[in-house]
């Protein structure tokens, strides 16, 4: 009884912030219109003026740059936008302002595009946070994400990952400093049934793909027969 009147006062409570403080776009600033929003947090005409990724052949390009071709584990490369400076507005909210709701909704437009796609894979597998930053944030945003993409592809979600580093991030690093910070940094649940299966490890953006390949890397040395991966947005 007491969940339910605390649920019913948070939900009055939501109605009024609704009324006095209306919900905004976190891109664009403008409140958002009553009609109803393909995403949350997200006005309609902002969502269709991003841009569109690279296709995944300049993806896989790209990584093969950044990591070389001889030491890339990941098969294939799927992303929905480009990180510009709405993007990226986005990309902050979810990760740093508790916006678990919208990440799910772009998993799941994330996993519609690769229905489109035709892709298919065994299980989605969120790359994962250590988990002194977890206690810091309280939630693993890849994972919210992930649970979008399993939703749409009708897949399970395999937490079979853990970062065994605080490896800090990787934004103000160089492409080599990048990849020695994430070398061996993920290992795979020695339980975990992984062995010949298809595996898409998914985040929320996709620069050089060092951590995606370091992830593919343990999951190929536990038994994966292919990992491909998925991110919200490229650089």
């Amino acid at each position: 009884m007491t969940s339910l009147v605390q649920r019913t006062t948070q939900r009055i409570i939501a109605a009024f912030d609704d009324v006095l403080y209306p919900p905004h776009c976190i891109i664009s600033g403008v409140a958002l219109p009553t009609t109803p929003q393909r995403l949350p947090d997200i006005a309609n005409d902002v969502l269709d003026s991003l841009s569109p990724a690279p296709t995944s052949v300049e993806l896989m390009l790209m990584a093969q740059r950044h990591v070389g071709g001889d030491d890339l584990n990941i098969a294939s490369f799927h992303s929905l936008w480009s990180v510009d400076h709405d993007t990226e507005r986005a990309m902050y909210a979810i990760k740093y302002r508790g916006r678990t709701k919208l990440a799910r909704a772009m998993g799941e437009m994330l996993g519609a595009f690769l229905s489109d796609e035709d892709f298919k894979c065994d299980a989605v597998v969120p790359v994962p946070i250590h988990s002194a930053r977890r206690r810091e944030r309280g939630y693993n945003q890849a994972e919210c994400i992930a649970n979008g993409v399993s939703s749409s592809l009708g897949v399970p979600i395999a937490n079979v990952m853990q970062r065994t580093r605080y490896t800090g991030t990787q934004t103000s690093l160089s492409e080599h400093q990048r990849l020695s910070n994430v070398a061996h940094a993920f290992v795979v649940d020695p339980k975990a049934s992984i062995q010949g299966a298809r595996l898409l490890v998914v985040d929320d953006v996709l620069t050089t793909g060092a951590t995606l390949n370091a992830c593919a890397y343990a999951l190929l040395d536990a038994g994966a027969r292919r990992v491909d991966a998925a991110t919200l947005c490229a650089a």
